[in-house]
């Protein structure tokens, strides 16, 4: 599996790719307009991301802008790149926008458990 966590906060990201990494390669970006530069090389290479985790707040491009470039890449190669939203907002408002206006595949909320995560890769036959 070759992941890509999209996090402006460091330690979130290194905690979150000390785990994902057990499974396969793993990238990291700091915003949305890195994390599309990423998928782009990816994809030019033939070897896209099975996951993407991604941040809501982060600086440069938020995670909601992120996901419709992703949702916009995945409509034009014919595929569909499972992202879960990984983020400390959590009212019923934005876990609805991430599913339903941003298309995302899962959700969990910050501070996040390793079980939860594990649970979704699962649920997503990723592992």
């Amino acid at each position: 599996m070759r992941s890509l966590i999209v996090d402006d906060d460091d330690m979130g990201r290194l905690m979150l790719a000390s785990f994902l990494e057990e499974f396969g390669l793993c990238d990291q970006a700091e915003n949305g307009q890195q994390a599309l530069e990423l998928i782009d090389a990816a994809s030019v290479t033939a070897s896209p991301y099975n996951l993407i985790c991604l941040d809501i707040v982060m600086p440069v491009m938020d995670g909601t802008a992120t996901l419709r470039g992703i949702r916009e890449r995945d409509q034009q190669q014919d595929r569909r790149t499972k992202v879960f939203m990984i983020s400390a907002c959590s009212s019923p408002q934005d876990i609805e926008d991430a599913f339903f206006e941003g298309d995302c595949d899962d959700y969990v909320v910050k501070p996040f458990q390793r079980e939860a995560v594990s649970q979704m890769l699962q649920r997503h036959k990723l592992i």
